[in-house]
């Protein structure tokens, strides 16, 4: 068995790229630096350092031991957190990942609910629109989006959760000549000035351009923005009009409006990817519950109201 906090001291070294920054880290001296890695050497019999100038670099199999051991000093830091839960007598604690308007709409209400009944639990929230995080660090419940159509998210050792299904709607400055419409045919805004609001590798961006190949047209963009927000300011500044999905709109501003986009009709679906065994943690199975409310309030209401 390696020894876990060799394996630390050895990360840090990698990560901070010098003996002498890894020791400021930690606290150590250069020396306890230099002997807990010369240990983990004579531990795992690899290479893990060459000399590199006055200092030392990683090898190759130093890298690589370094990027494989993520998962396994992910879990070991959950379980210290869990080990100092149940020593303090608190409850459990909880890390949920979202993305950015699921954090904004649905988790500050789910947040203030789990406060009120489970006051010494720390629940962690974690947007993930970052790229697909390793096995080890994916939170406990883990919020995303996927196509309609498309490949439905699993995952080993977790189980899928449906939250809940949207359309996509085209936003528009309130003066716009199709702002009184419900619906709009998508074909009809081939023409119009587009705000991207994504990245182009987003489930969200893949979705949208799939509807509009479907609809015989490629969006004529004029400003790019990777966020929502930023793209629903340029709307209503007049630079152009984007497409969301219904969650992000449920607080806008008042010079944009929005309507529902139909032929064809983009859609996606909201599903918790839940870690195996988390159910058995009251947070956790209140929290689940308190998404599925939020979800159904949205779906009935276009608001949000989390409670009993």
């Amino acid at each position: 068995m390696l020894d876990t906090n060799r394996l630390r001291v050895f990360r840090a070294v990698v990560a901070s790229g010098s003996v002498g920054a890894a020791a400021t880290h930690l606290g150590y001296t250069p020396s306890a630096i230099s002997q807990q890695i010369a240990a983990l050497q004579r531990e795992t019999g690899l290479t893990l350092f060459e000399k590199s100038g006055r200092g030392i670099t990683a090898t190759a199999t130093g890298r690589v031991l370094a990027a494989e051991s993520d998962e396994l000093m992910g879990n070991l830091s959950r379980l210290s957190a869990l080990v100092d839960d149940l020593r303090d007598g608190r409850s459990i604690g909880l890390s949920i990942g979202c993305f950015a308007s699921a954090g904004q709409i649905w988790m500050p209400p789910v947040a203030k609910a789990l406060r009120e009944e489970f006051p010494d639990a720390l629940v962690t929230f974690n947007l993930n629109e970052l790229g697909e995080p390793s096995l080890g660090h994916r939170p406990e419940i883990d919020v995303r989006t996927e196509a309609i159509d498309g490949p439905v998210m699993t995952l080993p050792g977790h189980e899928r959760h449906v939250l809940h299904e949207e359309s996509y709607y085209l936003v528009m400055p309130r003066d716009h000549a199709l702002s009184d419409r419900e619906e709009i045919p998508l074909s009809s805004i081939a023409q119009e000035p587009w705000v991207d609001n994504d990245r182009s590798d987003s489930t969200c961006s893949k979705i949208v351009a799939r509807a509009c190949r479907a609809a015989g047209f490629s969006p004529r963009y004029v400003a790019r923005c990777e966020d929502h927000y930023t793209a629903i300011a340029m709307v209503g500044a007049g630079v152009g009009v984007t497409v969301l999905p219904r969650l992000p709109l449920v607080r806008v501003t008042e010079d944009v409006t929005f309507a529902r986009l139909v032929e064809p009709e983009p859609r996606r679906r909201i599903v918790a990817i839940v870690r195996d065994g988390v159910r058995s943690s009251p947070v956790a199975a209140r929290a689940l519950e308190l998404l599925d409310h939020a979800a159904a309030q949205q779906h009935d209401t276009g608001r949000v109201r989390v409670g009993d």
